[in-house]
């Protein structure tokens, strides 16, 4: 093994110069939301020591070094100070990034206060307890002359100037579509910018506090507007000399001080882009909109839904970036939905509708849920449950102990009436300075005064409490519009706000941007027998695929057919009907074996698996009477490892409803042959000796757990048949491990298949944020090249290397009447390709929506090109990309992304979510998991 290793690096170095739903018969729906309430999630932490009695990492450390119920530690955390000085420590690319992330106003200038929440140790109270000396002395170091210091000058500078040229790919197929987009235009005025400066002073001054004092005492020199991190200085205008010295004061000591100014670097916008975002992000504090993660809401708007005790708060999520055409405002509405009951109400529920393992109900319903504090207007994640402390117990709070009841009586005038209820943790991580790793900061909160956001999977599963939602949060293109015209007014007419932005510059114009776009064509479908069908405007081909043969079939000789007793009526509607349908999809049945248990025990469904089935079976039927994630876990878990044998899971209810048995089980049966290793429908895709591949990975919610990373390749010059593989890394375990054996399995089946390796291998990665395209550029790319040469020395095939991005808040409108005033605005219908204005203005990238909806506001994708060695056009790509979302064999339509991504993903899913190992090589060539 050590040995392939280093071939592995050898390669790699040689290289790097070279530029759900349960049941399987449904699919599962849902809505853009912005919930956060989980439930059914397990932890697989440690044991904790006595005495303490409950699951969780970290709770013996928390509650015996915390202040809980006794001292502090006498090594308390000092209080938290900016990590600028931590720089140089994190490595090149880290200080870049926190460079940029810290050219934003500080908080005595544009940051909000910050919130009061409640501390358990002087690591969370020490802030606002401690004086202003001692929060000095722990600052940052000083900068002075140093040598640190001049390479961090020169670094900057370097990196400044090192910008690419602008990246214009534009397409031509396509009929030509006018666009409008969520995208609101910055104005910036001619001789305004973000001016750089570095600051000096002599004597050297350690404490960033007293620097920034320094620096407001010659604001006539500077003016209102600025920011300052304790060395770099930005102003929106420059100053009439480059370099220059001021004579100061030292703020306590009154001892003369001499700032040393020198200019640097007009910066870029797209240098800019967290400084701006942190701009919009205190115009939400003066629009007295609350922070809920990165969104913004409005209390005041809140709609109230009585019959289910909910209410939805409305509000905005914004991105400012430079893009193609210019600095931009990305503003989209969206949805908070909170729940009118307490955590304490919740828990007393468990306690009464279960009784026994009362703990362990308590923590699967509320491990990673999201809860709303109202008195301070701020959300946490629950990570732990402790029922060893109550409100009666107390923390270190300044010089005294102070019991939870007492501080929220004094602080918010709250009265806690249950004194015996557990408390909810939440963990956070913050750097502190002189540290390397980020230090754990803890947060204990009371059921009593939290609520819980987000929906239970109860509601989730009830159409009506669905549907009443919709009716607030599915708004149209319209609505959207207005809602956005009248934010952008907001900010015009609030004074404070219309001050920021004027001293940096900027204007926000109220009427979104109006792009040029184009439409392609629908696909033709072809099924068996030759037949070809046009997919049509709304791109659902569900007729053509029930009403005629299968492209590829695999005939069932041999199955099985698995259910309990309470179940016999439905499994003989299930036989009967799949008897009938078969022959319209040209499918020949056999007659099943059938297995009866006599109670819905998951043991007994895991013994008839193990036991029961007969050599030569093709597939199992499971039909299970309700819906339950243990259940379904192990049936799959048996059929994904220890007897690898494609199944089938059908919940009882779904065959309950006579009128719709035929459509359920015409998708049972295509859902069959797939994972039997048939072929349902395929498109035209012109391009020979090309392997498409999709790559997505599922991480286990708190990331407690191993995270999977599944790999699928195309098999065939149809891209109908795939190699799919699933790795399960252990936690902060290289995830390209996996993909890149994943990778060479691939190939070869495809070697095998093909008798030769495929000339072009073009990869979609799923699961990608703005912030980890570099990574997927630097280090994905090159060890996936890697891969290639393990299979032969010499084989060096063509790359393209595409990141699809989901979830986005760019929305895309057509202008089918009323010009740019918001009015008859509809959706961009499927096929719709936008590349240009809002595209990024140094990628090769493009939007697409591929689906079709009926209901609110369509959401395109954004395809991004890290890597083109075929040097195709910007309208093969676009076109490949529309025909790869009509090949997902579980939905007869366009789906959002390509049919590999979802592949990838449901694989993913299904062995982070059930499975947990990986699954056997034979199920490999086989869509197991649909």
């Amino acid at each position: 093994m050590s040995s392939r290793k280093d071939f592995f690096r050898s390669i790699i170095e040689s290289s790097s110069s070279i530029g759900g739903s349960n049941n399987d018969s449904a699919n599962a729906t849902s809505q853009n939301l912005d919930s956060g309430y989980r439930t059914g999630v397990t932890t697989s932490g440690e044991e904790p020591t006595a005495p303490l009695p409950v699951q969780g990492r970290g709770r013996a450390w928390a509650l015996s070094s915390l202040g809980v119920t006794m001292a502090p530690p006498a090594d308390a955390a000092a209080p938290l100070v900016t990590p600028m000085e931590n720089l140089v420590m994190g490595g090149r690319g880290r200080f870049l990034q926190k460079l940029l992330s810290q050219a934003a106003p500080t908080a005595a200038t544009v940051e909000p206060p910050a919130d009061t929440t409640v501390p358990i140790s002087s690591a969370t109270s020490g802030a606002g307890t401690a004086s202003i000396k001692d929060s000095d002395a722990r600052s940052v170091a000083s900068r002075q002359a140093s040598d640190v210091t001049k390479a961090e000058d020169s670094f900057v500078l370097r990196e400044c100037k090192e910008q690419g040229e602008p990246v214009i790919r534009i397409g031509k197929e396509g009929n030509p579509l006018h666009l409008m987009g969520n995208f609101m235009e910055l104005k910036c005025e001619p001789d305004r910018g973000i001016f750089l400066y570095t600051v000096d002073f002599s004597p050297p001054i350690d404490a960033k506090r007293t620097r920034q004092r320094c620096i407001d005492s010659h604001k006539d020199v500077f003016g209102t507007a600025y920011t300052f991190d304790g060395h770099i200085l930005l102003l929106p205008k420059a100053l009439e000399q480059e370099r220059f010295k001021l004579a100061s004061k030292h703020p306590t000591e009154g001892t003369p001080v001499t700032l040393s100014v020198v200019f640097r670097v007009q910066q870029q916008m797209s240098q800019n882009v967290a400084f701006y975002n942190k701009l919009f992000r205190r115009i939400m504090y003066m629009l007295q909109l609350s922070e809920m993660g990165r969104k913004h809401f409005d209390p005041t708007q809140a709609r109230i839904i009585p019959q289910h005790k909910l209410e939805i708060w409305p509000g905005f999520v914004t991105a400012v970036n430079e893009f193609e055409g210019g600095l931009m405002l990305n503003l989209d509405v969206t949805h908070r939905v909170l729940m009118q009951t307490t955590v304490y109400t919740h828990i007393k529920m468990l306690a009464q509708a279960r009784g026994g393992q009362f703990r362990e109900n308590v923590l699967k319903s509320l491990l990673g849920a999201v809860v709303l504090t109202r008195y301070n207007k701020k959300t946490y994640r629950i990570d732990d449950v402790c029922f060893d402390t109550n409100p009666l117990s107390t923390f270190r709070y300044g010089e005294r102990d102070i019991s939870y009841v007492e501080y929220y009586k004094e602080q918010y005038g709250l009265e806690i009436k249950d004194h015996q209820q557990p408390l909810l943790l939440n963990r956070s991580e913050r750097r502190v300075v002189g540290k390397t790793e980020p230090e754990e900061m803890i947060v204990c909160l009371v059921p009593e005064i939290c609520f819980l956001t987000g929906l239970t999977d109860e509601m989730r599963n009830d159409h009506k409490v669905m549907r009443d939602i919709a009716t607030y949060t599915r708004i149209t293109p319209n609505q959207r519009l207005v809602a956005m015209r009248q934010f952008c007014e907001n900010v015009n007419k609030n004074e404070a706000a219309r001050k920021l932005l004027s001293s940096w510059g900027l204007e926000l114009m109220i009427t979104p941007k109006v792009m040029m776009g184009r439409q392609l064509q629908p696909e033709n479908i072809t099924s068996g027998g030759g037949v070809v069908g046009s997919a049509g405007p709304n791109v659902d081909y569900t007729r053509q695929v029930t009403n005629n043969p299968m492209l590829e079939i695999v005939h069932i000789r041999q199955w099985m057919l698995l259910y309990t007793q309470r179940d016999e009526q439905h499994a003989s509607v299930f036989r009967d009907c799949v008897k009938r349908t078969c022959k319209l999809l040209g499918l020949e049945v056999a007659q099943p074996q059938i297995e009866v248990l006599p109670q819905d025990a998951t043991n007994l469904y895991v013994q008839a698996l193990r036991t029961r089935i007969r050599p030569g079976t093709q597939i199992v039927v499971i039909i299970c009477p309700t819906s339950r994630d243990d259940r379904y876990a192990a049936i799959k878990r048996i059929l994904c490892t220890e007897v690898p044998i494609p199944s089938q899971v059908i919940n009882a209810r779904t065959l309950a409803n006579e009128k719709r048995n035929r459509s359920v089980v015409l998708k049972v049966l295509l859902q069959m042959n797939c994972k039997l290793g048939g072929s349902l429908w395929g498109v035209r895709v012109p391009i020979k000796r090309t392997m498409i591949c999709g790559i997505d990975t599922y991480h286990e919610a708190k990331q407690r757990s191993s995270s999977v990373a599944a790999f699928v390749g195309s098999l065939d010059a149809a891209f109908t048949h795939w190699y799919s593989r699933a790795t399960v890394q252990e936690r902060k375990e290289e995830i390209l491990n996996g993909l890149c054996v994943s990778l060479e399995k691939t190939l070869q089946a495809y070697q095998r298949r093909n008798c030769h390796l495929p000339d072009r291998i073009i990869i979609f990665r799923d699961g990608v944020s703005d912030e980890q395209t570099n990574i997927c550029r630097d280090y994905e790319i090159p060890q996936l090249q890697a891969a290639c040469k393990l299979i032969q020395p010499d084989y060096e095939p063509k790359i393209t290397f595409i990141v699809v991005q989901k979830r986005i808040i760019t929305r895309l409108f057509t202008m089918s009447r009323g010009g740019g005033d918001g009015e008859g605005q509809a959706n961009a219908p499927p096929g719709t390709v936008l590349d240009n204005t809002v595209t990024r203005r140094y990628m090769f990238d493009f939007f697409l929506v591929s689906q079709t909806v009926q209901m609110g506001t369509v959401t395109p994708t954004h395809y991004i090109v890290l890597r083109d060695d075929s040097k195709f056009s910007p309208d093969i790509l676009q076109q490949l990309s529309y025909k790869m979302c009509y090949m997902y064999y579980n939905w007869t339509g366009t789906i959002r992304v390509p049919a590999c991504c979802q592949y990838a993903h449901k694989l993913a899913y299904l062995v982070g979510q059930s499975v947990k190992r990986m699954p056997a090589e034979s199920l490999n060539d086989k869509l197991f998991y649909l």
